[in-house]
Formats: structure tokens, sequence, C-alpha cells
């Protein structure tokens, strides 16, 4: 069985000097290895092929078979890392919590325990304008944040 640590520092020698960061490896049953990196600015393909010919290079087919997949975290997983949540303050995020259900707004500000959500104005209508709303400080270990697409 592959150990995951050793893919971890692989992982990290293949995307040292660059801004990439990495997010999560899984090494599932029968050797498929999942292996999600972001970065500041963006992931593009050649780099993620980069990262698994770099892996690959340094690992032993023979001594052990394995599968190896490369994503870039993508728009549809939770943001999970303080660089990850940095990148999208300011920005619109799809909020869940187990208080508050789903809703949309924009990430303000966090920290290790706290994340601040403006939420997204409610829509008024001829008879009932909408009404102000604060900022919500929910708990992060809680709340699970998205990336949002507004159309």
């Amino acid at each position: 069985m592959i150990e995951k640590n050793q893919i971890v520092v692989l992982v990290e020698e293949a995307i040292a000097d660059s801004d990439l960061f990495l997010v999560e490896v899984k090494v599932k049953p029968a050797n498929v290895i999942e292996v999600y990196v972001d970065a500041d600015s963006a992931v593009n393909i050649d780099q993620c092929v980069s990262i698994s010919r770099y892996v690959e290079s340094k690992m032993d087919r023979d001594a052990e078979d394995f599968e190896l997949s490369v994503f870039s975290w993508g728009l549809s997983g939770a943001l999970k890392m303080d660089r990850q949540l940095k990148k999208y303050v300011g920005k619109d995020v799809d909020v869940k919590t187990k208080e508050l259900g789903k809703l949309q707004g924009k990430l303000v500000a966090f920290n290790d325990e706290k994340v601040e959500i403006m939420p997204a104005p409610k829509k008024s209508s001829k008879k009932k304008p909408a009404a102000e709303q604060s900022n919500l400080l929910l708990d992060r270990k809680t709340t699970e944040l998205k990336p949002a697409i507004v159309f």
C-alpha cells in the first residue's frame, strides 16, 4: 500500500518555487491516488501534468502498481485552507450551516475560529422593501464555504 505521506512529500517537491499549494491527497484502495492542488492565481492543465509526471518519475511501478490523478481544486470543492479563504475575501461564496441552511454572500474576513459573511441582499418587492442585513459571524468549524458562481 502506498503511503499518503510519501505522496505529500513528492507533490510538495514538485510544486516548490511556484504559487501552487497542496490541498488534499487521497490514497484509495487498489492504490488509486488523487492529488488536489490550488494556487494563489490559477491552476492550469500543464501544471497538473507536470506534477503527475514528477510524482510518477519518483515512484517504482515495478514495486507497486498505482493510478495517479492530479486535479485543480476547482469551484465545486469547499474552501478548506487559510490560503484558499484569503483568495476569496471580498468575493461571492455559497455558505452552508446547520443553523441557517444555505445562503450566499461575500466573504468579508476570517480567522482561526470565525468567518464573517455579508449576506447577499434579499430581493425587495413593491409592497415590502428589502431590509438591511448585518454581517454574519459564523463558526468556521461548522460552516462550509464554496466559491459562488453568480450570473
